[in-house]
């Protein structure tokens, strides 16, 4: 624990370290070069004359090099305290940078230790929850990530899972008072996506899909027979690709990173639901 406040503290006001404006002869210097270069405004070498033309060239890039040169080499003097001063302080950061780190480790492995205990509880209350949906709704299907955040309550996340539960079978309630020969797959829709209306949808779909396939079976022409095959076709496609959601998979496999990254992946797994096992 820090005994007293750090802070930078220097011998003299910044104000008064701030050194003046460089004064030098710059308005002589360039009343010089000026009246030098009207003596090349427009010159035109002839080829007997090129050797006077290097010599030109020569002398003007002399001059160039000579008067950069002397400005680099004030500058490295002019910035030489603020080089040295920006040196020591960075001196200091990676000082105390080293014992911010360590204990920043310890703090996020806390922080993870943490949720995974966290994640733990609430799917131990998931499973005391769930009930007859045991087989119908993994968890990873209502896992919500900021329930991992220390801000948020086991109380709270609680009346979430009571209300996931809740909706659950009030919907099948709904969906069984329908008394509809296509029951079980109605319910596979709910079960897809937790959404009562996706799955009320779904039964509107499958008996559109009857009353075609009825009409195609007393079509009289070839032409009636195409022509509701085509919508059946495009129908059901339309309600296949409505009704695909993300499966859930199981894969193996061993990671090889630092500690860090090791971490860093766990605490992904953590807060994206997704369970794992190590090996």
């Amino acid at each position: 624990m820090l005994s007293q406040e750090l802070t930078v503290v220097l011998e003299r006001p910044i104000e008064e370290l701030i050194p003046a404006m460089l004064n030098w002869n710059n308005a002589e210097l360039m009343a010089q070069v000026k009246t030098l270069l009207t003596q090349y405004e427009g010159i035109v070498y002839s080829e007997e004359q090129i050797g006077e033309a290097k010599k030109d060239k020569a002398q003007l890039n002399a001059f160039i090099k000579a008067l950069n040169d002397e400005r680099i080499r004030i500058g490295k003097i002019y910035t030489s305290p603020l080089d040295r001063f920006k040196s020591e302080v960075d001196e200091v950061i990676k000082a105390v940078k080293g014992v911010y780190e360590h204990i920043d480790a310890q703090v996020k492995e806390y922080d993870q230790a943490r949720q995974e205990e966290k994640q733990r509880e609430i799917i131990g209350y998931w499973r005391e929850t769930v009930g007859e949906f045991a087989e119908c709704i993994p968890y990873e299907r209502v896992h919500c990530p900021k329930w991992l955040n220390v801000s948020v309550k086991m109380s709270a996340i609680k009346k979430d899972i009571d209300a996931i539960i809740e909706d659950a079978r009030q919907a099948m309630t709904v969906i069984e008072g329908l008394h509809s020969e296509d029951e079980a797959t109605i319910k596979a829709y709910y079960f897809r996506t937790l959404s009562l209306s996706d799955a009320l949808t779904g039964s509107e779909q499958l008996k559109k899909e009857r009353e075609q396939v009825a009409a195609l079976k007393s079509a009289d022409t070839t032409a009636e027979r195409e022509a509701i095959e085509k919508t059946v076709a495009d129908e059901a496609r339309e309600a296949i690709a409505a009704a695909v959601t993300p499966q859930t998979m199981a894969v193996r496999f061993q990671a090889v990173g630092t500690v860090e990254q090791l971490k860093a992946l766990r605490q992904f797994l953590i807060s994206n639901g997704i369970q794992y096992t190590q090996i």
